[in-house]
Formats: structure tokens, sequence, C-alpha cells
């Protein structure tokens, strides 16, 4: 072809269709594979002529006229050539860096290549063509610098939304299987891999369908390798399910990509997590039945289908999965797991994983959980989905990424609660050994990479060590067993190397421009037109490679250390303190997302005593984490203030260094913040700062924090007003789509159809056939699926949460400013307890401090939403939560542990012992103990002088039916340690009237 001139090749791309594909077809040449070309022709201005042909301002889409996407073959015209050749030539650029960012943001390339003339065309070669500009587009924003107008969270927000959502769901959703609809797939399952982080995109990829569409195609996995469950398509036929058994997936799909698209949707979300597992396609695939294989196929039996269960405990005798797993472990899962005949399945039931948020709030099932258990067994008794079993065998038969991204949607469904207890077993033997096995060689193989010439491999591999570690912690994390079994396969070793590889110099890079003999001036380049300027360079891929790794490193290296001593002993012993102390330093090396992992890894080291007064005090972490807490960033003040609870004990040798850098001024100002997250910290901090301190100490903390602030923090519902408030009727209304289980109360009166419409909107969205509501299965999945996203997304959940948890810390604050008194031979003496108990009395009020104290175990009214924009709805009842009642009543055993005078003052408080009397049958066998405890310390007698007030005391406690009590719990508790209390409490008692 002839060469052509600047101002020829814009006229052409101006011109007819002809000129402008003989114009697309000289650019290529030039700038494919050729960096400083593709500089030139930016600065020329050929972006937005290209853009214009990739969707041309007089296309415009009639919804009436439209032919459905995928179903079609048009002629492929003179202008599709050219939008494929246009989009061909952008996806170059794209892939050239950061740099050409933002003259790709400025010609509108983005929203042209997202079109429906795009995403929705006809041709299969455009919709690739386009994708591969997106793709190219969110590789380069992955590490392009913070002044990029394309980052990924802008990439994401402008992706997971609207058209382009509905059209990434049309190309995952295709009934046709190609190579070019496969590909298509692969590159849409990365993006969203890649790009769906934040919670409001997961919400809107399951409400799209999207998750749906990704569940259909894993289980075409299953069906391509012969791994369908024995009868599955009689069951699905008997459910009304067997349109949703998908086609068998061919070579060219992307198990990888599904994968990862799946875990990032995931993430998490109980919720989430229990969609995949209600799938249509993922219940018919994989039926959780009591398949008999004793009973021919031709009997008329056939077994209902049952919801997997969160916190299953239902074995049955046969379960073919699991013979995909060793026969050993297979045995021990099926049969040692079941409890003998007459043995409570109530604790084989508890997963006991504080780490996932639904776990957290709730140590049992919730009434909606216990309804739709009830109509699956009528023993209340839930199985297993065979698709966990099937994940692991797929863990142990894959190998790279494939293996990795499995272990992350397995990973995700074991912490949601949706396996056996007892598959840590599995998965302690199973998946991390191959996981860190995997990791070690991959680590290994990396050693004479050239980083500089980086093909898919040496990416792939890359990727695998940023992603592991992470993936590992999440595991583990809050499973001892886990923990040792991590740490048996040297995962100490492999966390803390990676650690320190990523603080090795790095290797020589070249800069990402080249040389030019036609560099323009700075003042000249400014004056282009913003489509026609270069960017900023990004930073390298190995630099950005080093920051995920080291990252990630730091989750698993506080993951390890969570509860054993000599787990953290080893990761000292590797002697990478120091680089978790350098971590703690904001820099370019050092992102938020570091800092914010190297808080957590302190904060678990920090759990060792031994630690703490060595390691921790030589590498000087105090210095640096006190800087964290005035960090522009709230989350990094949130996470400092954690890290720091520990460092302020009264055993810790930084408290006197961190007290006198003024630890108390900033905790008390964050005490106050608006953030609840950093409020509840703060005051977990000061709580633990004021623990056997000096009274000048204590007394400056209540200074500092005000007292009419702390009674706030312990008596009002802050979040809860603040979010019922806010609201505006309409908000009121909306805020009623959720409810709070966790309180056992009446229900808020959400109207059904609401429900209904919402999840048809994304439960009933599948790629294979229009689903029948009627089907027995899918109904009670949608029951299921309510009480989850009720449970999990309520806003009024949140916000009751985080006052309880505040006012528990508030209450401790208050506990530890009464306690360690000295003991002393006269029994009305002054000492520390006493000085603060009547400084707390003038300073709170004595009256109004009891009042408060006996508010928090009363039953409590709480908001009641309107049903239907109506009047108020029933009041719904919050019972006291256990933790606050410990805290009172152990308020109450120091206030009754210092002088008779103050034994007195707690005696008089009739309604307050009335409230505490109704807790002595608790379930919580720590309130029983601390009840013990208060009648001990209320029936001491000092001396002689004190024995009539003691008789006193004691007859008082009596006539409020306290001994009953007492000998109740003497005789008839089921914990020894509550009995001997009980029993000395009652020796005590018993003379005294």
């Amino acid at each position: 072809m002839m060469a052509l001139d600047p101002q020829g090749v814009l006229a052409k791309l101006n011109a007819s269709t002809p000129e402008q594909i003989t114009a697309l077809g000289y650019l290529k040449n030039e700038v494919i594979g050729h960096v400083q070309k593709k500089e030139d022709w930016v600065q020329h201005g050929v972006l937005r002529p290209i853009v214009r042909i990739v969707a041309p301002h007089s296309y415009e889409t009639n919804e009436d006229d439209a032919r459905p996407p995928f179903l079609t073959l048009a002629t492929f015209t003179d202008e599709d050539n050219a939008k494929l050749q246009a989009l061909q030539l952008l996806a170059s650029f794209a892939n050239a860096g950061p740099t050409f960012l933002p003259p790709l943001h400025a010609a509108g390339a983005l929203p042209s290549v997202l079109s429906d003339s795009c995403l929705r065309s006809q041709h299969p070669q455009i919709v690739l063509a386009a994708l591969r500009v997106v793709r190219g587009l969110a590789a380069a924003a992955s590490y392009a610098p913070s002044s990029s107008p394309i980052s990924p969270s802008s990439l994401a927000d402008t992706l997971f939304t609207g058209s382009s959502l509905e059209s990434l769901y049309h190309i995952l959703s295709q009934r046709t299987s190609n190579l070019d609809s496969e590909t298509q797939a692969s590159i849409v399952a990365q993006l969203i891999k890649d790009l769906c982080l934040d919670e409001r995109h997961q919400s809107a990829l399951v409400n799209s369908g999207i998750l749906d569409a990704l569940a259909t195609k894993l289980a075409s996995f299953a069906v391509a390798e012969g791994q369908v469950l024995p009868r599955a398509e009689i069951i699905a036929r008997h459910e009304g399910l067997e349109d949703y058994i998908p086609p068998p997936a061919n070579s060219a799909s992307s198990l990888n990509g599904v994968l990862g698209a799946i875990a990032s949707i995931i993430g998490e979300s109980p919720f989430r997590a229990c969609k995949l597992l209600y799938s249509p396609s993922i219940l018919a695939t994989f039926p959780a039945a009591d398949i008999d294989p004793t009973k021919p196929s031709i009997s008329r039996f056939v077994p209902n289908v049952e919801l997997p269960g969160l916190r299953p405990t239902k074995h049955v005798d046969f379960e073919p999965m699991n013979l995909l797993l060793p026969h050993t472990l297979q045995h021990v899962t099926s049969h040692s797991a079941i409890p003998p005949p007459g043995t409570s399945r109530e604790g084989l039931g508890r997963n006991g994983r504080s780490a996932s948020k639904y776990q957290n709030s709730t140590a049992s099932r919730t009434p909606s959980e216990e309804t739709s258990a009830s109509n699956n067994d009528i023993d209340g008794e839930e199985a297993e989905s065979p698709l966990i079993p099937w994940l692991i065998n797929t863990i142990r038969s894959r190998s790279g990424s494939e293996m990795l991204m499995t272990t992350s949607v397995l990973t995700s469904l074991f912490k949601a609660g949706f396996s056996y207890k007892t598959r840590e077993v599995d998965l302690g033997l199973l998946v991390v050994p191959v996981l860190l096995g995997a990791l070690n060689e991959i680590d290994h193989k990396m050693k004479d990479v050239d980083y500089n010439n980086c093909n898919r491999e040496i990416i792939s591999m890359l990727n695998f060590l940023e992603e592991a570690p992470a993936i590992l912690a999440r595991l583990i994390t809050d499973s001892e067993s886990l923990q040792k079994a991590a740490f048996d396969c040297n995962a100490v070793e492999t966390l803390c190397k990676l650690l320190k590889d990523s603080y090795e110099t790095p290797p020589s890079l070249p800069k990402s421009w080249s040389w030019s003999p036609h560099n323009k001036s700075q003042d000249s380049l400014n004056e282009l037109p913003p489509e026609c300027r270069l960017g900023e360079e990004g930073q390298h891929r190995y630099l950005v490679h080093r920051i995920k790794v080291r990252q990630n490193a730091l989750k698993a290296i506080g993951a390890v250390a969570i509860f054993k001593d000599e787990y953290r002993k080893a990761i000292v012993e590797q002697e990478v303190i120091h680089h978790i102390v350098e971590s703690l330093t904001p820099s370019t090396d050092n992102p938020v997302s570091v800092v914010l992992a190297a808080c957590y890894a302190v904060r678990m080291l920090s759990r060792s005593v031994n630690i703490l007064r060595t390691a921790l005090v030589d590498h000087g972490v105090s210095d640096p984490l006190f800087q964290l807490l005035r960090h522009h960033d709230v989350e990094v003040r949130v996470a400092a203030a954690a890290s720091i609870c520990n460092l302020v004990m009264d055993f810790s040798p930084m408290r006197e260094t961190l007290v006198d850098a003024g630890i108390l001024k900033v905790l008390c100002e964050h005490a106050h913040s608006h953030n609840a997250a950093l409020r509840l910290n703060a005051l977990w901090a000061l709580k633990h700062l004021v623990h056997s301190a000096s009274v000048d100490l204590k007394k400056r903390a209540v200074e500092e924090l005000e007292s009419g602030w702390l009674v706030r923090l312990i008596c009002d519902d802050t979040e809860d007003d603040a979010l019922f408030s806010a609201k505006t009727r309409s908000e009121r209304e909306a805020a009623q789509d959720t409810l709070d289980d966790m309180d056992g109360d009446i229900d808020m009166g959400l109207a059904e159809d609401q429900y209904r419409t919402w999840l048809s909107a994304s439960f009933y969205k599948t790629p294979t056939t229009r689903a029948n509501p009627d089907v027995r299965i899918l109904r009670l999945a949608e029951t299921r699926l309510e009480a989850l996203r009720e449970a999990e997304l309520s806003p009024v959940r949140k916000a009751r949460h985080d006052d309880l948890a505040i006012q528990e810390q508030g209450l401790g604050f208050i506990r530890n400013l009464i306690g360690g008194a000295h003991s002393s031979s006269n029994a009305d003496s002054p000492n520390d307890t006493t000085e603060m108990i009547d400084f707390l009395f003038s300073t709170l009020g004595q009256d109004r401090l009891f009042d408060i104290l006996a508010s928090k175990l009363r039953v409590k009214v709480l908001h009641a939403f309107s049903q239907r924009g109506g009047a108020s709805s029933e009041a719904r009842i919050l019972p006291p939560q256990t933790k606050i009642i410990e805290s009172v009543i152990y308020i109450l055993v120091h206030i009754a542990a210092s002088i008779p005078r103050h034994r007195q003052l707690v005696v008089s408080q009739t309604e307050l012992l009335k409230q505490l009397a109704k807790l002595f049958n608790n379930q919580n066998r720590e309130v029983r103990v601390a009840l013990c405890h208060l009648i001990n310390n209320l029936t001491w007698q000092d001396n002689a002088s004190d024995g009539p007030g003691c008789s006193q005391r004691a007859q008082e406690l009596k006539n409020l039916g306290f001994l009953s009590k007492l000998e109740a719990l003497k005789e008839g508790d089921d914990e020894l340690d509550v009995r001997e209390r009980a029993k000395s409490a009652l020796w005590q008692m018993k003379p005294a009237y």
C-alpha cells in the first residue's frame, strides 16, 4: 500500500466507507506492534475519527425493530468491515498501556465500544473485537497512575450498569456454543473476575442473572466430564428441572474464567453463595437427594431434591460425589462424621466460623432458616450440596489458575457455611497441601524470569503468586485445624519468603516510552486537543505484582497467626518483622491496601505477650501505628485503632510511650467519629488503655472522652436512630424490605409481591428456558433466598449490630475504670476502686448510672416501620444481648467489691435486682457465673462493724428470690463451674441472714 501522510489518512477516515477501510488497513499496518508509531498517530488525532466509525452519531437503536442478537446472521457489509477494523485498532491502542488511556477516554472510546451496535452486533467477530478493546482498557487501568481518567473502579461502574450489563448477560447465555461464543464468554468472565470487587457491582451481577448464567456454564463442565450424579436426569424430570441440565461444555470453554468470575461475584456473602447453589442448573446437575443405589432406576420411587443447607448436618449413607475423593477421606466423611444413635447433632451443625458476616450475628439458625429447613426435612436437618465434593475433586485434578479459582469458589462456600463441618478434614488434607505445593512450585519457576518479556504463561504465574496467598488467608481464617494444616505444609516459610522477595531490589526495568526524533515540547503538546495528548506512564507490571504479593502475603501471615503462639514464633524466626513494620509506612510502594494488611498482621502477632514485649518493641511498631491514627483514609484509621488495642494493654512496654505521645487524646477524638467502625475500635482501645491504669489516667480518659458522650455511647442507639431519622417516608418504606431475624421478633411487614418481583428478575433469569414458578424446589429456594437476603443486606440490622458492639465496649470501658482495687484492712479506707466509683458517681450521676445499667437488662422496643405506607406496624421486641448483660453484671460486681457503702447502694436498686433475678436461667454460662460472683460480693462482710449491714443485704436478696435461684443453680445446672460458684455464694449468703 502506498504511504499516506497524516492529513490524507484523516481525510479518508472521514470520507466514504471504502475510503475508511483503506485508511484503517493502512493504520493497522503502521501501528500494530509499534508503540512509537501509535504515539505519533495519536498526536495526529486519529482516535476520534476511529471512534466515530465504531459508533457513528447517526446510529440509533429502535428497540421495536431490533433483531435478536446472536440468533440471525446478516451479510457482512462494508460498514461492518470498517467497524471491525476500527475496533481492532482501538484494541491495539488500548494494549499499548496506561499512556493511551487519557486520549482514548477523551475520544469517547469506551461508551462507543459498549454501545449496542458493538456488544449486541449480529456478527460475532465484531462483539469479540469490542470485548478485546474493553479487556485492553482493563489491563492498562490495572497499572495506570491515579491521575488516569480510566481506573478499574470507574471501568466497573460503566461496565456493570444499564445496557452494558444486559449485553454481558446475553453474551454469557448464548445457546450456541462455538469458538467465537466461548471466546466472548471467556473475556466477559475475565472482566468480571478482575473488575467486580465492589458490593454494588456484585449485587448488580446477581440481579441481572449473570451469576445464574455462570452457574449454568459451571454445570456444563461437570456434564462434559461425565460427573453428573446418578439418576440426576430422572430426578430433574421429576422435579421439573430437566431443561436446566446444560449441554456439555466444549473444548474452547474456560473453566478458569467461569470460576474466577463466580468467586468475584460471591465474595464473602452467604446470600450470593446460596444464590449459586440454588441456581436451577446447579440444583438439576448436582441434586441434593438421597440416592439409594440398591433400588433399580425403573423403580417408581424418585427421591425429592432438597435444598442444600446452611451449616448442613444431614449425612446420608451414600453420597456419590464422595466417591471422587480418596477412599480413606470419603470413608471418614461419610461415616465417622455421623454421631452414634441418640447423640444430638447440634454440635456438628455449628460451624463456629466467626469470619462469616452472617454467622457473626447469630450462633444458631434464624427463625426463617428453621422454617425453610422444616420444609426440607422434618428433623430440621439439611444436606450438603454435591457441588462441594465435586469442587474438591476438581482442585485435585486441575492445576494452575483452574485449581486456584476452584479453591476460591470452594472457600467462599465453606466460609459461608454451606459445607459439612467435617469438610475441614478434607480441606486440610486435600486442598491446603495442593494450594501450598503449587505456590512453592510456581515461586521456584519465577527465579529466572525476564519481567520485561512476559508471555501469557508468565503472566498466569504472576497472577497465581498474587492471588494464592489471599485465597489461603480466607480459607484458614478462624479455623485452627486448617491453620495447623497450613503450618505443617511450611506455609510460614513460603509466605515469609514471598514477603521478603517483595522487598528485594527490583530488576532493571525499561521505561514505557520510546525515543522519537520528532518529540514535541511540553508546551506544544499542551496545545493539542485532549484526544491527542498522551497520559502519564503507569507502573511496570512487575512493580504492581510486588505490591499485590506483599499485600496478600501479609494477609496470609496474619491469618496463620490468629490462634497459636507456636505459629507466631515461627513467623518471628523467619526475620520478617522489620518488613511487616516497614509495610506500615504509606508510600508509593506501600499503598493503602498494603498498610491495611500490615495492620492486620501486627494485630494478630501482638496477641502473643512474648512477641509484643520483644520483637514488636525492638522494631518500633508503635510509632508508625500511632502515625496511622491520623491518616486521611478512614479505613486506615480503623485498622490502626484495632492494631493499637493490644499495644496499650497493661503488660505492653509500649503503653507508656504511646500515652506520652498523646494516644489518649487521639483515641477519644476517634471515639467521637461519625464512622461506627472507628468509634468502636477507638473505644475498644480505650477500654484496654484504662485497664489496671493509674487513677489519674482513668480520670483523664473520662474527662477527655466527656461524660455526656460516654453516656450516649452506652445508652443511645446512635446508628439505629440515625438511620431512622435520616429516612424520608419513601426510604422508610424501602427499609422494610429487610428484616432483622437476629432480633427474633415480629415481621416488619414487607409486601410479598415486592420480593417476588425482585426474585423473578434474578433467580429466574436463566440462560436456558423460562423458569416455571410452580416448580416445588424453586419455590423453596425463593423462601430461603429471601431469608438470607434479608438477614445480610438489612441496613437496620447492621445499624443495631453496630450499636450493640459499641455499647458493649462502652460498658467494658466503665468496668475497667472501676476494676483493679487494692486490698485494705479498713473497710472504708479509700482505694483505687472506691475512688473511681465515687468519681463516676459524681461525673455521670449515681442514679443515672444505675438507671442506665437497668435499662440494658430490659427488653427493648425497636423502631417499627409502617406497612405499605400506613400507620406504624406492631412493635418489635429485642431481648437484652448476652454480652451486654455480662458487662452490666461485672460492673455491679466491681462496685460490690468496693466498700460496704457501695454494696448497700447496689442492694438498694430494687428494680435493677429484679431484672437480674430473671437472668439465673440464662443460657449463657458466663452470665450465670457472673451472677454468682455478684452475690458473693454483695454478701461479703469486711469486718465486724459490717455485720448488720451484711445481714440486711442478704435478707434483701433473699426477699427478691436470689436464694432459691442459687439453690436451683447448685442442684440443677449443667456446668460444674456454675454449680461450684453457686455453692460458694450460698455458703456465704445463708449465715448472713
